[in-house]
């Protein structure tokens, strides 16, 4: 039983040579639950959009680079978990929030996005094999989140929010984002 809850599923999709640049792809399998904009966060910055991604026990739990970026925080926070369906009573109160793991990310055009990543009650713990400095590519797997929980994406007021809620995502498949104004930049 635990080896069947505990599973990691290659995802189904064949990596596009040409990534075209200022693409946001899912980071998480799940379902968007909430899209908020506006938000202020104490590491990430000011005016952000917060999206909000319910993942369930049953799906694959793998970790993916949303865009080719640099790891440029990582901090591990503890604390309870909460359980993953209340997420409601979490991300519309003025109550601090205590994420499991924090991970800000730097893209090549210099723009920082983070993800937070909540343990549900009857979840695991966050396992990520990156340290800040670390480069990668997007749609590229960089951990683990055992049995699902929330995942939580800040994105600055420069991108344009492809999702709806209630709209079910494929981790390195789905299109949450993309850059308003994209200059060629090489890498």
């Amino acid at each position: 039983m635990f080896l069947l809850f505990s599973r990691r599923l290659p995802p189904a999709f064949q990596e596009d040579e040409v990534l075209k640049e200022g693409i946001l792809y899912a980071p998480v399998n799940g379902k968007v639950a909430l899209v908020n904009e506006g938000v202020v966060h104490g590491r990430y910055g000011n005016n952000l959009t917060e999206i909000v991604i319910v993942s369930s026990w049953w799906r694959e739990h793998g970790i993916y680079f949303p865009l080719k970026a640099e790891i440029i925080d990582l901090a591990y926070q503890g604390g309870k978990g909460h359980f993953r369906y209340f997420y409601k009573s979490i991300f519309s109160n003025e109550q601090p929030r205590n994420p499991s793991l924090s991970l800000g990310m730097r893209c090549v055009n210099n723009i920082a996005i983070g993800i937070d990543f909540y343990k549900c009650l009857m979840g695991m713990w966050p396992r990520v094999r990156v340290i800040p400095g670390d480069k990668g590519k997007a749609q590229v797997n960089l951990g683990f989140f055992g049995l699902g929980g929330t995942t939580v994406l800040y994105l600055p007021e420069n991108y344009e929010i492809l999702v709806k809620e209630g709209l079910d995502i494929v981790a390195g498949q789905a299109i949450v984002a993309n850059l308003k104004d994209v200059k060629k930049v090489e890498a």
